[in-house]
């Protein structure tokens, strides 16, 4: 493996690692998930706010095996996917800005994304950085 591309890969390999778990939680633990992190208020819509949340779930399970699968098979897209993932972020609440969504909840959450971002965006910056072109 071109060692450039080992940090890169293995911080990939985690971040597909807990989105499996992110996924487990999001589906197979959803009533505990919701009332543990998210603090939803499932006195009404209850179903629904749990099948929203179940859908993101199945959304975790494919980021997690596609981000396994890259860092495993194709070692050099790593750093640009840890680069898309927080411009996906920033495009989804944008997204949800323009439609007057905003977030006042008291979810945990958060602080676990503000992290993931955060690495993120470090690991592909200092890739980026480290093997520009002179």
């Amino acid at each position: 493996m071109n060692n450039k591309y080992k940090m890169p890969s293995v911080v990939l390999l985690i971040f597909g690692i807990v989105d499996l778990l992110r996924g487990f939680l999001h589906t197979f633990a959803v009533v505990f998930a919701s009332s543990t992190f998210a603090h939803l208020d499932l006195s009404t819509k209850r179903n629904d706010q749990l099948t929203l949340l179940g859908a993101f779930g199945i959304s975790n399970f494919l980021t997690g095996m596609l981000y396994i699968l890259i860092s495993r098979k194709a070692k050099e897209l790593s750093p640009y996917v840890l680069a898309i993932i927080p411009a996906s972020y920033i495009l989804g609440v944008i997204g949800l800005r323009i439609s007057g969504i905003t977030s006042d909840s008291d979810f945990l959450g958060k602080y676990f994304m503000i992290i993931y971002l955060g690495i993120s965006i470090l690991t592909s910056a200092y890739y980026f950085i480290k093997n520009r072109k002179k």
